[in-house]
């Protein structure tokens, strides 16, 4: 596995995710919620993959 292709696609994904987050958001009260649960949730997947990276790489 290429390191630099692996980091693009989780990047393009998160861009991805964040944009299309905002597209379904309508009022600014439940977009800001929405983002904060989005980023948690985009901050806690990204613990994993780095964890399960660091893993396979042993």
């Amino acid at each position: 596995m290429n390191t630099t292709s692996f980091l693009r696609g989780v990047g393009a994904g998160a861009v991805a995710g964040a944009a299309i987050g905002a597209m379904v958001m309508t009022r600014r009260g439940a977009m800001k919620t929405g983002v904060g649960r989005a980023m948690k949730r985009m901050g806690n997947a990204m613990d994993v993959a780095w964890y399960d990276f660091k893993h396979a790489m042993r």
